[in-house]
Protein backbone atom coordinates (compact mmCIF):
# COMPACT_ATOMS: atom_id res chain seq x y z
CA UNK A 1 0.00 0.00 0.00
CA UNK A 2 1.62 3.74 -0.84
CA UNK A 3 2.19 6.06 1.74
CA UNK A 4 -0.86 8.48 0.40
CA UNK A 5 -3.22 5.38 0.50
CA UNK A 6 -3.23 4.77 4.04
CA UNK A 7 -5.44 6.36 6.53
CA UNK A 8 -3.91 8.16 9.92
CA UNK A 9 -4.00 5.39 11.74
CA UNK A 10 -2.10 2.73 9.07
CA UNK A 11 0.33 5.34 8.50
CA UNK A 12 1.11 5.52 12.87
CA UNK A 13 1.25 1.68 12.79
CA UNK A 14 3.64 1.59 9.98
CA UNK A 15 5.95 4.16 11.34
CA UNK A 16 6.11 2.64 15.15
CA UNK A 17 6.71 -0.64 13.90
CA UNK A 18 9.53 0.23 11.69
CA UNK A 19 10.70 2.40 14.06
CA UNK A 20 10.82 -0.74 16.44
CA UNK A 21 12.18 -2.95 13.78
CA UNK A 22 15.08 -0.65 13.37
CA UNK A 23 15.79 0.33 17.50
CA UNK A 24 15.80 -4.12 17.84
CA UNK A 25 19.04 -4.49 18.34
CA UNK A 26 19.67 -1.77 20.68
CA UNK A 27 16.49 -2.65 22.96
CA UNK A 28 18.09 -6.35 22.63
CA UNK A 29 21.45 -5.32 23.80
CA UNK A 30 19.91 -3.47 26.83
CA UNK A 31 16.86 -5.79 27.24
CA UNK A 32 19.87 -8.65 28.77
CA UNK A 33 21.90 -5.93 30.35
CA UNK A 34 19.38 -4.88 32.13
CA UNK A 35 17.72 -8.03 32.99
CA UNK A 36 20.45 -9.22 35.23
CA UNK A 37 19.59 -5.93 37.79
CA UNK A 38 15.81 -6.26 37.07
CA UNK A 39 15.29 -10.17 37.72
CA UNK A 40 17.91 -12.06 39.76
CA UNK A 41 18.12 -15.44 38.73
CA UNK A 42 18.87 -14.12 34.56
CA UNK A 43 21.62 -15.06 33.28
CA UNK A 44 24.84 -13.59 32.67
CA UNK A 45 26.17 -13.09 29.26
CA UNK A 46 29.84 -11.50 28.91
CA UNK A 47 30.38 -8.80 26.81
CA UNK A 48 31.67 -10.32 23.94
CA UNK A 49 28.85 -13.07 23.86
CA UNK A 50 27.30 -12.48 20.32
CA UNK A 51 23.39 -11.02 20.40
CA UNK A 52 20.64 -13.75 20.48
CA UNK A 53 18.96 -13.75 17.36
CA UNK A 54 16.12 -15.58 19.36
CA UNK A 55 15.82 -11.87 20.71
CA UNK A 56 15.71 -10.02 17.24
CA UNK A 57 13.10 -12.28 15.93
CA UNK A 58 11.04 -12.10 18.62
CA UNK A 59 11.44 -8.03 19.14
CA UNK A 60 11.22 -7.75 15.06
CA UNK A 61 7.77 -10.42 15.11
CA UNK A 62 6.28 -7.95 18.16
CA UNK A 63 6.86 -4.98 15.46
CA UNK A 64 5.15 -6.76 12.84
CA UNK A 65 2.66 -8.02 14.98
CA UNK A 66 1.35 -3.85 15.82
CA UNK A 67 1.25 -2.95 12.09
CA UNK A 68 -0.67 -6.44 11.28
CA UNK A 69 1.51 -7.78 8.66
CA UNK A 70 1.26 -11.86 7.47
CA UNK A 71 2.29 -14.43 9.30
CA UNK A 72 3.31 -12.49 12.43
CA UNK A 73 1.94 -14.88 14.87
CA UNK A 74 3.78 -17.89 13.56
CA UNK A 75 7.28 -16.20 13.57
CA UNK A 76 6.45 -14.96 16.81
CA UNK A 77 5.40 -18.33 17.94
CA UNK A 78 8.87 -19.59 16.57
CA UNK A 79 10.68 -17.17 18.10
CA UNK A 80 9.32 -17.24 21.63
CA UNK A 81 9.62 -20.51 21.89
CA UNK A 82 13.17 -20.61 20.82
CA UNK A 83 13.54 -18.21 23.12
CA UNK A 84 12.68 -19.95 25.92
CA UNK A 85 14.56 -23.03 25.22
CA UNK A 86 17.46 -20.61 24.94
CA UNK A 87 17.08 -18.75 28.48
CA UNK A 88 16.51 -22.57 29.70
CA UNK A 89 19.86 -23.60 28.44
CA UNK A 90 21.66 -20.28 29.64
CA UNK A 91 20.63 -20.92 33.23
CA UNK A 92 17.44 -18.50 33.52
CA UNK A 93 14.39 -19.11 36.51
CA UNK A 94 11.49 -19.69 35.88
CA UNK A 95 10.49 -16.45 37.37
CA UNK A 96 13.38 -14.47 36.57
CA UNK A 97 11.91 -14.94 32.59
CA UNK A 98 8.80 -13.73 33.74
CA UNK A 99 10.19 -10.66 34.99
CA UNK A 100 12.46 -10.40 31.84
CA UNK A 101 8.99 -10.60 29.69
CA UNK A 102 7.69 -8.01 31.53
CA UNK A 103 11.01 -5.75 30.75
CA UNK A 104 10.91 -6.44 27.19
CA UNK A 105 7.24 -5.58 26.61
CA UNK A 106 8.23 -2.08 29.29
CA UNK A 107 10.80 -1.06 26.89
CA UNK A 108 9.05 -1.69 23.31
CA UNK A 109 6.13 -0.34 24.87
CA UNK A 110 8.64 2.99 25.48
CA UNK A 111 10.14 2.53 22.12
CA UNK A 112 6.49 2.56 20.54
CA UNK A 113 5.45 5.70 22.99
CA UNK A 114 8.81 7.42 21.71
CA UNK A 115 7.63 6.59 17.89
CA UNK A 116 4.35 7.85 18.46
CA UNK A 117 5.11 10.82 20.25
CA UNK A 118 6.37 12.54 17.21
CA UNK A 119 3.34 12.12 15.08
CA UNK A 120 1.12 14.83 15.84
CA UNK A 121 -2.24 13.83 13.70
CA UNK A 122 -2.36 10.78 16.01
CA UNK A 123 -5.58 10.91 18.72
CA UNK A 124 -5.45 8.71 21.96
CA UNK A 125 -7.59 6.53 20.63
CA UNK A 126 -4.57 5.60 18.02
CA UNK A 127 -2.12 5.25 20.96
CA UNK A 128 -4.59 2.71 22.25
CA UNK A 129 -4.93 0.84 19.58
CA UNK A 130 -1.36 0.54 18.96
CA UNK A 131 -0.97 -0.49 22.77
CA UNK A 132 -3.84 -3.14 22.28
CA UNK A 133 -1.88 -4.80 19.38
CA UNK A 134 1.07 -4.87 21.24
CA UNK A 135 -0.11 -6.26 24.37
CA UNK A 136 -1.66 -8.86 22.25
CA UNK A 137 1.57 -9.87 20.37
CA UNK A 138 3.56 -9.88 23.75
CA UNK A 139 0.94 -12.06 25.48
CA UNK A 140 1.42 -14.41 22.32
CA UNK A 141 5.21 -14.15 22.81
CA UNK A 142 4.78 -14.76 26.42
CA UNK A 143 2.87 -18.02 25.70
CA UNK A 144 5.67 -19.61 23.25
CA UNK A 145 8.56 -18.92 25.40
CA UNK A 146 7.42 -20.43 28.36
CA UNK A 147 6.67 -23.27 26.50
CA UNK A 148 10.08 -23.06 25.19
CA UNK A 149 11.22 -22.93 28.37
CA UNK A 150 9.36 -25.76 29.96
CA UNK A 151 9.59 -28.18 26.97
CA UNK A 152 13.76 -27.89 27.69
CA UNK A 153 13.17 -28.40 30.87
CA UNK A 154 11.24 -31.69 30.44
CA UNK A 155 13.67 -32.61 27.76
CA UNK A 156 16.30 -32.06 30.73
CA UNK A 157 14.34 -34.19 33.34
CA UNK A 158 13.64 -37.26 31.16
CA UNK A 159 17.84 -37.28 30.63
CA UNK A 160 17.96 -37.00 34.17
CA UNK A 161 15.91 -39.95 35.20
CA UNK A 162 16.83 -41.94 32.56
CA UNK A 163 20.51 -41.49 33.96
CA UNK A 164 19.34 -42.24 37.62
CA UNK A 165 17.48 -45.03 36.47
CA UNK A 166 20.61 -46.68 34.57
CA UNK A 167 22.80 -46.13 37.77
CA UNK A 168 20.06 -47.68 40.40
CA UNK A 169 19.99 -50.68 38.28
CA UNK A 170 23.19 -51.59 38.27
CA UNK A 171 23.96 -51.72 42.08
CA UNK A 172 19.94 -53.31 42.12
CA UNK A 173 21.42 -56.11 39.82
CA UNK A 174 24.36 -57.03 41.97
CA UNK A 175 22.12 -57.20 45.00
CA UNK A 176 19.63 -59.73 42.93
CA UNK A 177 22.52 -61.71 41.86
CA UNK A 178 24.05 -62.21 45.44
CA UNK A 179 20.67 -63.10 46.67
CA UNK A 180 20.05 -65.28 44.29
CA UNK A 181 22.95 -67.22 44.88
CA UNK A 182 22.66 -67.09 48.62
CA UNK A 183 19.48 -69.36 48.08
CA UNK A 184 20.30 -71.41 45.06
CA UNK A 185 20.35 -74.96 46.71
CA UNK A 186 22.17 -75.96 43.94
CA UNK A 187 25.59 -74.74 45.50
CA UNK A 188 27.04 -75.79 48.77
CA UNK A 189 25.64 -74.27 51.51
CA UNK A 190 29.28 -72.95 52.99
CA UNK A 191 29.31 -71.53 49.73
CA UNK A 192 26.22 -69.70 49.93
CA UNK A 193 27.16 -68.63 53.03
CA UNK A 194 30.33 -67.15 51.88
CA UNK A 195 30.78 -63.38 53.34
CA UNK A 196 31.58 -61.67 49.97
CA UNK A 197 27.84 -62.41 48.93
CA UNK A 198 26.73 -60.67 52.04
CA UNK A 199 29.13 -57.43 51.80
CA UNK A 200 28.39 -57.16 47.94
CA UNK A 201 24.69 -56.94 49.18
CA UNK A 202 25.36 -54.40 51.99
CA UNK A 203 28.04 -52.65 49.57
CA UNK A 204 25.42 -51.99 46.64
CA UNK A 205 22.69 -51.19 49.18
CA UNK A 206 24.58 -48.85 50.58
CA UNK A 207 25.23 -47.41 47.42
CA UNK A 208 21.70 -47.13 46.64
CA UNK A 209 21.14 -45.40 49.62
CA UNK A 210 23.35 -42.83 49.09
CA UNK A 211 22.29 -42.35 45.41
CA UNK A 212 18.67 -41.61 46.69
CA UNK A 213 19.58 -39.21 49.17
CA UNK A 214 21.52 -37.16 46.89
CA UNK A 215 19.79 -37.16 43.91
CA UNK A 216 15.94 -37.60 44.93
CA UNK A 217 16.39 -35.09 48.48
CA UNK A 218 14.50 -32.20 49.54
CA UNK A 219 17.55 -30.21 48.29
CA UNK A 220 17.32 -32.09 44.82
CA UNK A 221 14.01 -30.48 44.42
CA UNK A 222 15.39 -26.76 44.59
CA UNK A 223 15.58 -26.43 41.03
CA UNK A 224 17.33 -23.24 39.49
CA UNK A 225 14.82 -23.20 36.90
CA UNK A 226 12.12 -22.70 39.13
CA UNK A 227 13.18 -20.93 42.69
CA UNK A 228 16.82 -21.67 43.50
CA UNK A 229 19.67 -19.94 42.62
CA UNK A 230 22.65 -18.06 43.51
CA UNK A 231 21.25 -14.79 43.39
CA UNK A 232 23.08 -10.92 44.56
CA UNK A 233 20.80 -10.05 47.87
CA UNK A 234 21.91 -6.27 46.49
CA UNK A 235 20.17 -6.46 43.39
CA UNK A 236 17.05 -7.87 45.09
CA UNK A 237 16.73 -4.72 47.66
CA UNK A 238 17.97 -3.07 44.56
CA UNK A 239 14.53 -3.72 42.76
CA UNK A 240 12.98 -4.03 45.48
CA UNK A 241 13.78 -0.02 46.24
CA UNK A 242 12.67 0.45 42.26
CA UNK A 243 9.40 -1.37 43.09
CA UNK A 244 8.88 0.76 46.22
CA UNK A 245 9.50 3.99 44.73
CA UNK A 246 6.32 5.76 44.78
CA UNK A 247 5.56 4.79 47.90
CA UNK A 248 8.67 5.70 48.84
CA UNK A 249 7.87 9.09 47.66
CA UNK A 250 4.49 9.27 48.97
CA UNK A 251 6.13 8.73 52.74
CA UNK A 252 8.70 11.38 52.22
CA UNK A 253 11.55 8.71 52.92
CA UNK A 254 14.31 6.84 50.98
CA UNK A 255 15.27 2.99 50.89
CA UNK A 256 19.52 2.45 51.27
CA UNK A 257 21.75 -0.35 51.63
CA UNK A 258 24.66 0.05 54.09
CA UNK A 259 26.36 -2.94 53.78
CA UNK A 260 27.60 -5.04 51.33
CA UNK A 261 24.91 -8.10 50.71
CA UNK A 262 26.23 -11.35 49.92
CA UNK A 263 25.08 -13.41 47.21
CA UNK A 264 23.37 -16.57 48.60
CA UNK A 265 21.93 -19.57 46.91
CA UNK A 266 18.23 -19.02 47.70
CA UNK A 267 14.46 -18.66 45.95
CA UNK A 268 15.32 -15.23 44.54
CA UNK A 269 11.10 -14.76 43.72
CA UNK A 270 10.37 -15.75 47.35
CA UNK A 271 13.24 -13.01 48.97
CA UNK A 272 11.74 -10.38 46.45
CA UNK A 273 8.25 -11.15 47.52
CA UNK A 274 9.17 -11.41 51.21
CA UNK A 275 11.77 -8.01 51.41
CA UNK A 276 9.52 -6.42 49.27
CA UNK A 277 6.41 -6.84 52.10
CA UNK A 278 8.56 -6.36 54.83
CA UNK A 279 10.61 -3.04 53.32
CA UNK A 280 7.07 -1.76 52.10
CA UNK A 281 5.55 -2.01 55.54
CA UNK A 282 8.48 -0.26 57.29
CA UNK A 283 8.42 2.44 54.10
CA UNK A 284 4.70 3.32 55.22
CA UNK A 285 5.78 3.46 59.16
CA UNK A 286 8.85 5.47 58.69
CA UNK A 287 9.15 8.92 59.89
CA UNK A 288 9.49 11.86 57.17
CA UNK A 289 12.56 12.85 55.52
CA UNK A 290 14.60 9.59 57.31
CA UNK A 291 16.02 6.74 55.47
CA UNK A 292 14.85 3.02 55.54
CA UNK A 293 17.97 1.25 56.07
CA UNK A 294 19.08 -2.47 54.63
CA UNK A 295 21.92 -4.08 56.72
CA UNK A 296 23.46 -7.92 56.30
CA UNK A 297 23.66 -8.88 60.12
CA UNK A 298 25.18 -12.33 59.95
CA UNK A 299 25.29 -15.84 58.08
CA UNK A 300 24.24 -18.93 59.73
CA UNK A 301 23.70 -22.73 58.66
CA UNK A 302 20.58 -22.52 56.36
CA UNK A 303 19.84 -18.81 56.19
CA UNK A 304 21.25 -15.40 56.28
CA UNK A 305 19.59 -12.63 58.15
CA UNK A 306 19.23 -9.00 57.28
CA UNK A 307 17.92 -5.95 59.34
CA UNK A 308 15.39 -3.43 58.21
CA UNK A 309 16.01 -0.27 59.97
CA UNK A 310 13.68 2.65 60.47
CA UNK A 311 12.32 5.48 62.72
CA UNK A 312 8.88 5.20 63.44
CA UNK A 313 6.53 8.10 62.68
CA UNK A 314 3.46 9.32 64.39
CA UNK A 315 0.58 6.42 64.43
CA UNK A 316 1.43 4.24 61.31
CA UNK A 317 2.69 1.62 63.80
CA UNK A 318 -1.03 0.07 62.66
CA UNK A 319 0.20 -0.18 59.28
CA UNK A 320 3.67 -1.53 59.93
CA UNK A 321 2.13 -4.15 62.06
CA UNK A 322 -0.23 -5.51 59.42
CA UNK A 323 2.56 -6.24 56.65
CA UNK A 324 5.23 -7.43 59.02
CA UNK A 325 2.28 -10.15 59.79
CA UNK A 326 1.82 -10.88 56.05
CA UNK A 327 5.67 -11.32 55.96
CA UNK A 328 5.66 -13.36 58.85
CA UNK A 329 3.57 -16.21 57.01
CA UNK A 330 5.17 -15.79 53.79
CA UNK A 331 8.39 -16.33 56.07
CA UNK A 332 7.08 -19.17 57.53
CA UNK A 333 5.99 -20.85 54.09
CA UNK A 334 9.24 -20.16 52.63
CA UNK A 335 11.07 -21.89 55.66
CA UNK A 336 12.09 -18.42 56.99
CA UNK A 337 11.78 -16.08 59.76
CA UNK A 338 10.78 -12.66 60.50
CA UNK A 339 10.63 -10.53 63.79
CA UNK A 340 10.84 -7.25 65.79
CA UNK A 341 13.66 -6.37 67.93
CA UNK A 342 14.09 -2.90 67.96
CA UNK A 343 14.54 -3.11 63.69
CA UNK A 344 13.18 -5.53 61.96
CA UNK A 345 15.07 -9.26 61.00
CA UNK A 346 14.28 -11.54 58.24
CA UNK A 347 15.85 -14.71 57.76
CA UNK A 348 15.70 -16.11 54.46
CA UNK A 349 16.38 -19.99 53.91
CA UNK A 350 19.82 -20.89 52.17
CA UNK A 351 21.57 -24.00 50.87
CA UNK A 352 24.86 -24.24 49.95
CA UNK A 353 26.10 -24.16 46.30
CA UNK A 354 27.18 -27.83 46.10
CA UNK A 355 23.78 -28.88 47.75
CA UNK A 356 21.28 -30.32 45.25
CA UNK A 357 21.78 -31.04 41.46
CA UNK A 358 22.24 -28.08 38.75
CA UNK A 359 19.73 -28.49 36.08
CA UNK A 360 21.12 -29.07 32.90
CA UNK A 361 24.24 -28.71 33.73
CA UNK A 362 26.73 -26.16 35.26
CA UNK A 363 24.56 -22.36 35.85
CA UNK A 364 26.09 -18.55 35.56
CA UNK A 365 25.04 -16.75 38.32
CA UNK A 366 25.06 -13.05 38.71
CA UNK A 367 27.99 -11.05 40.14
Amino acid sequence: MLEAERTPVQRLTHHVASALQAEAPALAARWRANGIRVAPGSPVISADTPQSGEILRALDALARGISGEPCWQDDLIRAGWALGAEEFRLGASLPALLKQLDLMEAMTLYAVETAAGGDDTATAADGIAIARRLQRARSLLSLATLKGFVEEYLDEMRARYRSLRHDIRNPLGTIKTAVSLMEDETIPADMRANPRFRAMVTRNATSIDAMIGRRLGDAATREEAFAWHDVPLADVVRTVRRDLREDAAEAHCGVVIEDALPTVRTDALGAELLLRTVVGAVVRAAAPHTDVSVAFVRQEQGSVVLSVRHEPGGDRTAEREAGLALAERLARRMGGRVWLDDVVYVALPTSAPEQGEDVGGARQSAD
